[in-house]
Formats: C-alpha cells, sequence, structure tokens
C-alpha cells in the first residue's frame, strides 16, 4: 500500500516528498489546467526529476477514439519513456486502445471507473494500473468499497499484473477506506494529503511533552545538549 499525489504542481510535489517517498504522481487535464499555459512535456519532465526513475508517471490521453488515444500514447510514451503510463478512460474506444497498447508494451492506467464491470474490461484489457474514482461513485450512490473489493477479488482470481490506484478523495476516511479495501495505491490531492498531517490532537501533546521537559531542564534546552 503506497500512496502517489494526484497534483501536476511542482512546488506540491516538492513539498510532499518532504513528508513521503511517493509512488507516483498522477496528472489529468483538469488538473493540468490549474498550471496554466506550460510547456506540456517539459512540464512532465519536470515531475519525473522530481519523484526519481522508480516512481511512476501518469498522463492522460485527450482523444476519444481509438485511432487519437494510440497516436496521443506513443508520442507521451516516446517523449517520457519507461515508467510513464497513459491514463485511457474505460469506454469502448479506450478499451480498443488499451489492447493494442499492451501489445506494443506501453504501460497503461485504466481511468474513470466507477464499476466493477468497468474494470474487469480493463482487467481484460491488459491495463497495469487501474484509477477507482472513489469519492466520485460516492456521489452517484455507487458502493466504492464494494466495487474496489470485487474488482481487486477478480484480479487476485484472474492472476492479473493489475494494481489498482484509488482516486477522487475528499477526506483521509475515504483513503484509509481505500487501502482497506484491496486499493494497492491511493493518489490524493495535495491538500488533503497536508489535512492528514495536520492534527490539533498531536500539536497539544507535543506542546505538553514540551512543557514537562522544560520544567526539569530548563527552556531551550535538547537532548542533543544533555
Amino acid at each position: 500500500m503506497q500512496l502517489m499525489l494526484d497534483t501536476a504542481n511542482l512546488k506540491e510535489i516538492e513539498q510532499a516528498l518532504q513528508y513521503c517517498q511517493l509512488a507516483g504522481v498522477t496528472t489529468n487535464p483538469s488538473i493540468m489546467k490549474k498550471e496554466g499555459n506550460v510547456p506540456f512535456f517539459e512540464h512532465m519532465r519536470a515531475i519525473k526529476a522530481l519523484i526519481g526513475e522508480d516512481a511512476t508517471l501518469h498522463v492522460q490521453v485527450i482523444g476519444n477514439d481509438c485511432d487519437t488515444i494510440v497516436k496521443e500514447a506513443k508520442r507521451i510514451h516516446k517523449e517520457l519513456g519507461d515508467n510513464t503510463f497513459v491514463k485511457i478512460p474505460v469506454s469502448k474506444e479506450g478499451l480498443k486502445a488499451m489492447q493494442i497498447l499492451r501489445k506494443e508494451g506501453i504501460g497503461v492506467t485504466a481511468t474513470s471507473v466507477y464499476t466493477t464491470f468497468q474494470g474487469i474490461m480493463a482487467v481484460l484489457a491488459g491495463a497495469r494500473y487501474m484509477a477507482c474514482y472513489y469519492n466520485r461513485m460516492l456521489d452517484v450512490n455507487i458502493d466504492a468499497q464494494q466495487v474496489i473489493g470485487e474488482i481487486q477479488h477478480f484480479i487476485d482470481e484472474s492472476g492479473s499484473d493489475c494494481q489498482i490506484v484509488a482516486a477522487s478523495f475528499k477526506n483521509i476516511q475515504e483513503i484509509t477506506s481505500s487501502f482497506a479495501c484491496g486499493a494497492s495505491f491511493c493518489t490524493v490531492p495535495y491538500d488533503v494529503f497536508m489535512k492528514g498531517l495536520s492534527m490539533p490532537c498531536i500539536d497539544k501533546a507535543v506542546e505538553d511533552f514540551k512543557k514537562d521537559w522544560n520544567a526539569v531542564h530548563g527552556e531551550n534546552v535538547t537532548i542533543a545538549d544533555l
């Protein structure tokens, strides 16, 4: 169980890396819009440089038809190389493209997964990763935990190498629930990631410990000073 960051902001990635070794970064057109009109591939390469060779980068196509998706995927792979996975929505055209790209050795992340059947079809099409939209499922009255659990069961039974990347989160409970029901990864928005690190009760405990230490050793004396 590992964390990815759902952003294209270089400062956010740098900040998150101070607290956690990220397994990867996921992006999409809406995320890229927040960065303005930046040079696309140059920006993607900057992200790869930050997260390192062992982490994965997930880049989404724009095309809706199979031919365009395949062309975009090949360009992404050519420009960004291995350990870059092309995000393709699980539509009919997307599934056609996934099978073509798998045969050509281009890694695919199936995305926009809301249902168990979508997940099964993505596995059968050869997706290496699968982005299941946790909070968006809840918004349309779909049991996100059940869907993730059922897809993971199918992956286990089929012997597939596909791994679930739970996505679309509004709070920390959704992240921990995703891991609990079988997700291998969670890709987390920066603001939610930081909220998870901000706990007033922790700050209060640390402050109390500090006061007790100062009462014995005096202020501005650390263990390193002893």
